[in-house]
């Protein structure tokens, strides 16, 4: 079909199958950052909770202020006082 086309088609066979997730901390704040990589839904998100839908598991942080900074193709980013990141895995619905 074209060269975007099958680009888009590569990054969502990988977005089924990979997922990284970066947590920096900063040693001199509370405030901490996390990455993550190919997620395709932000599921639930408020400021002392957000839930991401990611390779068939939901990912949830928790914290005090949570503030999804961005979302994109590549990934989302959240930062905050992050205090907790739980993996559901057989809740997955990505």
């Amino acid at each position: 079909m074209g060269i975007l086309y099958d680009k888009l088609a590569a990054l969502d066979e990988l977005s089924t199958r990979e997922c990284v997730i970066t947590i920096r901390m900063n040693s001199s704040s509370d405030m901490s950052e996390i990455y993550v990589e190919n997620c395709r839904k932000v599921l639930s998100c408020d400021e002392e909770f957000i839930t991401l839908g990611v390779c068939r598991t939901d990912i949830r942080i928790s914290g005090t202020p949570l503030v999804l900074e961005n979302f994109g193709v590549g990934g989302v980013k959240i930062t905050g006082k992050i205090s907790s990141v739980d993996l559901n895995c057989s809740g997955g619905r990505s």
